[in-house]
Parts: structure tokens; C-alpha cells; sequence
């Protein structure tokens, strides 16, 4: 039976209703942010629960953060922390000479062995130092040490087996000291140097030739008096070195002769990592003369510092050592594109920083290099050859920045919105207070589904990964541990689009029971960042305990009229409210002309509406429904193989509420067309129009549109992206129309809002699938 003459009666069943109130989650306490991913050392809750970024410094005393690293020794245990490493006298007072008030100070026994006039203290970490800064008291009863020698060490260990260290003197009076404060300016004994790479850039020399890279620093009196005393010891460092936590937060690839970088990124010379020269002529890339490091998130960087390892430093041997013939430093934020040239997995867009030849034969060790503040994420280094290295050791590879990250991307554990009655929750809204300064801003996106899925990784005795079908035919005595995390499961949504502003309607799939979040931070300014007080998700009662449905028949012909039978059955408790309202999701254009039966239980049942709203089909009931089987039959024309039928409740009593159905059984909502199967081709029906566009404001020809077809493939989420001919990314398009044919518009602005020049420009399709033709490039022209 045709139904056009009730186009209008949902819409005004809907403006009489009334909504309910809803329940919120909301994170705005140290214990809520507890449940996010951070990436390592990035993030902090101040004391009020606002999240917010850490912002590194230049200019840092490193003794007032020391208790905050931890390293690895040989004889006090694997991982410990920064501060008083040792004292010879009065231990009780050592850790008054690094509290940070000089109104306090440590005071060597009188009556101690002279040589138990000292006190050593530890970074935690390899420090690039500029300047150490003493502070005695002088006062009845404690004044500055009058004859004293101050040593350091980078942290160095000379015997592999015991915490025993070379120190080397930086400072000794030569003359009774009275000074309530001293100075010692730090550089190296050897060669080094500092390479200003942008020609603008003005440093003054004593802040760009004074550096030196300290763990350790003692300070030994060689005059006994019964005052003496020493109120702070200071070291200033460079900066915070973002390198510290790479690990933790992004990875290393390693090329075949350049491994270990870890070790580079650790801020311990005791680990190195190891550049040797290939085989033959090949060239650094197909040798493997490189290595690339995710950092993690996108930094502000304006320097950075190479220490090489000498020539039995530590416990290296002859032949080992030194800074090679030459390097290469490229850099990229984590923007994509077409490829990068480079041997690794993902192909962002790289550039270079620098190109630095032969520090070996200029027997530099100790490379700083300065440079304008760059948006990085992505760093890679290759040799200017693959000859010339021998084996080369370098010990530290550090990283600065001048403020806040410029981009740190977060998210929530699995919210389980169903933890006390497993029921799924209707998400109404996502909601936050934020400060936001200029040139600052968040993003948000969500993600939705009603289960989640177990992955389990196996272990061997020995502590290997292995296959399941491997773990399982281990004997007993063999097996590991089984690793278990939680993951999606095959129901949950794509992440959504971004959220424009506080209290935007929730865009994922509602009702879910679970809910996942994604929060970037970003900034374009590193002196500002913002900060996030409050995040709330609103969410009510769902209308029913559970919802499923099926489709028959699961098979059809492709662009075929195809009568189907949605069966849809429910379970629900006296509390639940039940529905009303049908809203059926469909993968293909819906013929009212054909009719639409819906039939409750055994007995046919007249709707009181039925509208079609592009690729949606909204049906009225009668009555509410709470427990009672339902059937509705339509007609369709399918495009895609393993077309979704998708059908959510609603009741008048709710507005904006909407209950997904799920499958009776796996994929018990899905039509298959075999017909495609056999086909490799996923793109199907690809119009450029116009092929040569013109936005100049005429209203003629302003945009171009790019419309296909997807077939064989369920929900899918194409990346429509626009670069120029020499293959940087200009655009990343979002679609326009959904459904079997879908459509993306550009009006020739890049991604910064700036028009681009006239020209050729390849647009680039691409599904993510697995196999088959999943790609496409076509030319657009571009004209003024």
C-alpha cells in the first residue's frame, strides 16, 4: 500500500513530545583522567582537576626535578632516582644543600675525616649543562667553604660490573673562598660545536659555545672548618630534553646498520647505540645507514645534541667511537602524502633540517644544533654515505623545545555506560569547559559500539611471542603467560567527525553501551596551550533491555527491485518505556510506490506515517511496543555487497532518543550480492564534475564534485584527498552525501583556508580495504 499522503504526521507526533532529563559522566578530577591514554610524560592535572600539557623549559635547574628520573645501577638496583647519590659526613642534613631554599644548607661533622668532606649528587638523568651554581650560608655558625674542588661526570661507568666513574674537575679555588655565591661555567675539553642552521638566527656567543653533558657532581672541601657549610647546589641546564619517554610514547625503527636508537633517546651514556659501514656501494638507504623515531606527539623544536662516544670511554674499547662522515635530518609533523621516499611504513611529508658533512675529519664529538622553532613528530636520520663509519658508538641523541607540544592526541578507556545494569544508554551530548587562548584549540571525536572483544597475545616460557596455534601445542612446562586486552568489537562505529562546540549532540552511534573518546590538544603558539576543566558525556535510559533483527532474503541481485522482510524482536522489563517509531537505515534508494507492510505479532498493523528522508525510512506505529515480534517489508535496489540494514527505535514520548537493533545472529542484517564477488574493482562509477572547475565567486563551476560508488564493501569510510602534481597533501575532503553513491565537494582551499593557484591537481581515493582495487587517481583541473 502506498503511503504518501502521511508524509507530515511523524514530524508533528514529534514536536508534541516532551524530553526526559538526563544522567552525566563527567571528568574533571585527577582519578577521571587516571583512565585516559596520555602520551608519557606530556599531560598533568593541576590541583583543581584541570588537564592540561606539560610545558618544557629552557634555562632548567636540573637538581629540582633530579628525584623525578630514575636509571639503572649495578650495585643499588635497576631503577633509581635522583638526588643525594653520596655524602661523607652528616647525611642526615645532605638533602638541604638541594631543597631549593637557601636559607637551609648541609654541614659537614667537624670532627669527620677530611676526606668525608664531600657531598656527590645525581641528575637521574645525562644533563646538557651550561653553568654550575653554588650557594653557601654566611652566618654565626655557617659560612662558605673556604678551599673546595667541584668535579662532574656524564654518568659514565669505567668498570661494566660496579658504579665506578671517572670524575673530571671543573672548578678549584686557588685562593681562601668568601664568596656566598660562585658560578662555574661548563664546556667541554675536546672538540665540539654549535651549528646555527637558519642564517637569521641571533645567539649570543656565551649562551651558544658554553654546554657540557653531567649526571654526576661532587663537590669536596680540602679545608676543614668547624662552620663551613654549602646551602645549594644548583646545575642550569639547557633545557628539558623531550627525548626522555620516547619510548614509552612513540617507537624507532632501526635501519640494518644503525641499531639501538632507543639507547640514543634515554638520557644514559651507559647505553649507545651502533652505526657500522655497509657492504659494498649501495648507497645509505639500500645498506640501511639510518633510523627513524616517532616522538610521539608534535613538538615545538628549536635544538638538538648528538654526543659520539671516544675511544675507550667508559667501557668501550680501541676502534669504536667517533661521529662519522656526515649525516642527513629530516623532520615531519605527521602530515601525510603520495610517499616520502624514505624506507619507512608510513609516507608523511618530510623535509629537511640539516645536512651535516664530515664531523669526523673535523674530530667533532659533541654537535649542538640551533635552529627556528619546527612543528616535528616524525625525525630521520641517514649517512651522507654508507662508507666511512667503521663502527661508530653514539651515546645521546636529545631533543628541545621552547614550550607546549603542538599537538598531543588522547584518549579515554572504554566508558562503560552499562556498568550497573549492562544495559545500553542513549548519549544525548558531550559537553566541556575549556580555556582556550589564541592560536590554541581542542579537538574531539567519539566512537560507539555494545561490545567489546578480547585479543590475546601468547608467550613462551622463555618469555617469545608465539602464535596461538604454536602456544597450544607447547607442552604444559613450556607455556608463558597469555596477555589480554580489550578491543572493539564488530558493532562499534568509525570515530565521528569533530565536535564544533560544548554541548554539540553526540554524533557517534546512540544508543551504545560503551563509548570511547579521542581529545587532541593542539596550538599553534608555544608559549600557550589549553586547558581542559571539564569533559561530560549526557546520556539517558534506553527504551528497551535489548533489540534484534534480521533480513531476508541475505541474497539479491546487484541494482535489482528487491521485496525484503526486516523481522525485528525485543526484550524488555515493566520499566522499560517501549516504542514507537521505526527508523530503518538503508543501503540503497527505498520505492514507496512499492509499499510498505508492517505487521506486530501475527496480525497486520497500519502505520500512521511512513517517510523517506534520504537514506533513511521512518515508519509511525500505532501503539506503543515493548515485547511483541514485529515484521516490515519494503523494497530496495542494492549497490554494495554485504549491504547493512540498519533500524533503530524511537517513541514520541522521547524526542532525539533512537535504540540501535542489533543482529539476531552475525551478520543476520547484512545482504550479500554474489555477483560482485568475483569482481576485484571497488570503485565504481568515479565522476570528476566539473573536470576543470573555476572559484572565482561567479557562481558558476565554484566547486567540483567527486562522486562513486563503493561496492563490496560495508560502511565504508573512503580518505578523498587533493595534492598537487609534486605530491603534497593540499586538501582532505569530507563527504557531502551518503549512501550508495557518495559525493565530495572542494572549492580549491587548502588546508590553512588559503586558495590555491591555478593548475593541475590529482585527486586521490582511497577505501582501506584489504584486497581488490581500492584506490583511485583522477586529474582536476583548476582555473581562474
Amino acid at each position: 500500500m502506498a503511503m504518501s499522503g502521511k508524509h507530515f504526521a511523524i514530524c508533528a507526533l514529534l514536536l508534541c513530545a516532551v524530553p526526559v532529563c538526563a544522567d552525566q559522566l563527567v571528568f574533571d578530577s585527577a582519578a577521571e583522567w587516571a583512565t585516559w591514554e596520555k602520551p608519557f610524560g606530556l599531560t598533568q592535572v593541576g590541583t583543581e582537576g584541570q588537564l592540561q600539557l606539560v610545558k618544557f623549559r629552557k634555562d632548567i635547574n636540573a637538581v629540582q626535578d633530579a628525584h623525578l628520573f630514575a636509571h639503572e645501577t649495578k650495585g643499588r638496583g635497576d631503577s633509581v632516582f635522583g638526588g643525594i647519590w653520596e655524602v661523607g659526613s652528616s647525611p642526615e642534613t645532605a638533602t638541604l644543600a638541594i631543597d631549593g631554599d637557601s636559607e637551609t644548607f648541609w654541614q659537614p661533622d667537624p670532627d669527620a675525616a677530611s676526606e668525608d668532606w664531600f657531598i656527590t649528587i645525581d641528575l637521574g638523568r645525562a644533563v646538557l649543562a651550561r653553568e654550575i651554581r653554588l650557594i653557601f650560608p654566611d652566618r654565626e655558625g655557617a659560612r662558605p667553604f673556604r678551599q673546595f674542588t667541584v668535579l662532574v661526570n656524564t654518568g659514565v661507568r669505567i668498570v661494566a660490573t660496579q658504579d665506578v666513574f671517572l670524575f673530571r674537575s671543573v672548578y678549584r679555588t686557588t685562593r681562601p673562598n668568601e664568596a656566598t655565591s660562585i658560578a662555574i661555567p661548563l664546556g667541554f675539553p675536546g672538540n665540539d660545536s654549535t651549528l646555527v642552521i637558519d642564517a637569521d638566527l641571533r645567539v649570543e656567543p656565551d649562551r651558544r659555545d658554553h654546554y657540557q653533558l653531567i649526571q654526576y657532581v661532587s663537590i669536596m672541601a680540602e679545608e676543614q672548618s668547624a662552620d663551613g657549610a654549602l646551602a645549594e647546589i644548583e646545575v642550569i641546564g639547557i633545557g628539558d630534553n623531550i627525548a626522555i619517554g620516547t619510548d614509552r610514547r612513540g617507537f624507532f625503527t632501526d635501519g640494518a646498520r644503525a641499531t639501538a636508537t632507543a639507547n640514543l633517546f634515554d638520557a644514559n651514556l651507559n647505553t649507545n647505540n651502533s652505526i657500522s659501514s655497509g657492504v659494498g656501494e649501495l648507497g645509505w638507504k639500500d645498506n640501511g645507514v639510518w633510523f627513524g623515531v616517532d616522538l610521539g606527539a608534535v613538538f615545538f623544536v628549536d635544538e638538538m645534541f648528538i654526543y659520539s662516544m671516544r675511544q675507550q670511554e667508559g667501557t668501550l674499547g680501541f676502534g669504536v667511537g667517533g661521529t662519522g662522515p656526515g649525516h642527513t635530518i629530516l623532520f615531519s609533523d605527521g602530515t601525510r602524502a603520495l610517499g616520502s621516499g624514505l624506507p619507512v611504513a608510513e609516507p608523511f611529508d618530510y623535509a629537511e633540517l640539516l645536512t651535516h658533512l664530515n664531523p669526523g675529519a673535523d674530530r667533532l664529538f659533541y654537535i649542538r644544533y640551533l635552529f627556528r622553532p619546527r612543528k616535528m613528530r616524525y625525525l630521520f636520520w641517514h649517512g651522507v654515505t654508507d662508507s666511512g663509519w667503521g663502527q661508530a658508538k653514539w651515546g645521546e641523541f636529545m631533543v628541545f623545545s621552547p614550550g607546549y607540544p603542538a599537538e598531543v592526541v588522547l584518549r579515554s578507556d572504554f566508558i562503560d555506560l552499562g556498568a550497573v545494569d549492562g544495559r545500553p544508554k542513549v548519549i544525548n551530548a558531550l559537553s566541556w569547559d575549556a580555556e582556550l587562548p589564541a592560536d590554541a584549540r581542542i579537538q574531539l571525536r567519539s566512537r560507539s559500539g555494545n561490545a567489546l572483544s578480547e585479543q590475546y597475545t601468547f608467550y613462551d616460557k622463555k618469555g617469545d611471542e608465539v602464535t596461538e596455534e604454536k602456544y597450544n601445542s607447547l607442552p604444559k612446562v613450556l607455556k608463558g603467560p597469555i596477555d589480554t586486552v580489550l578491543v572493539v568489537g564488530e558493532d562499534w562505529s568509525a570515530w565521528s567527525n569533530e565536535y564544533q562546540s560544548s554541548g554539540d549532540p553526540f554524533k557517534s552511534e546512540s544508543p551504545r553501551r560503551f563509548v570511547q573518546l579521542e581529545l587532541i590538544f593542539a596550538t599553534d603558539d608555544p608559549e600557550f596551550a589549553p586547558t581542559v576543566h571539564s569533559l561530560a558525556i549526557e546520556f539517558e535510559e534506553a527504551l528497551v533491555q535489548e533489540a534484534l533483527g534480521r533480513i531476508e532474503p541475505r541474497e539479491a541481485l546487484p541494482n535489482e527491485s528487491t521485496r525484503f522482510t526486516y523481522a525485528l524482536a525485543t526484550r524488555a522489563l515493566p520499566a522499560d518505556s517501549g516504542f514507537d517509531l521505526l527508523r530503518f537505515t538503508l543501503p540503497g534508494p527505498i520505492d514507496l510506490e512499492a509499499g510498505v507492510e508492517v505487521s506486530a505479532g501475527a496480525a497486520s498493523s497500519d502505520p500512521v506515517a511512513v517517510e523517506a528522508r534520504g537514506d533513511s525510512l521512518f515508519i509511525a506505529l500505532p501503539e506503543v511496543i515493548a515485547t511483541d515480534s514485529l515484521e516490515v517489508s519494503f523494497t530496495t535496489r542494492l549497490l554494495q555487497n554485504a549491504a547493512l540494514f540498519a533500524l533503530d527505535l524511537g517513541t514520541n514520548q522521547r524526542p532525539g532518543l533512537w535504540q540501535s537493533v542489533e543482529a539476531m545472529s552475525r551478520r543476520a542484517n547484512i545482504v550479500l550480492l554474489p555477483e560482485l564477488t568475483g569482481s576485484r574493482w571497488l570503485i565504481d562509477d568515479l565522476v570528476i564534475d566539473p573536470p576543470v572547475f573555476t572559484p572565482n565567486g561567479d557562481g558558476i563551476n565554484d566547486q567540483v564534485a567527486i562522486r562513486f560508488a563503493v561496492l563490496k564493501v560495508a560502511a565504508p569510510a573512503p580518505q578523498v584527498e587533493i595534492f598537487d602534481l609534486s605530491g603534497h597533501q593540499v586538501a582532505r575532503l569530507s563527504p557531502s552525501s551518503a549512501g550508495s553513491l557518495l559525493s565530495y565537494l572542494w572549492n580549491g582551499v587548502d588546508m590553512q583556508g588559503a586558495v590555491v593557484p591555478p593548475g593541475i591537481y590529482l585527486c586521490r581515493i582511497d577505501l582501506g580495504a584489504q584486497t581488490g582495487e581500492d584506490d583511485a587517481v583522477r586529474l582536476i583541473g583548476l582555473a581562474y
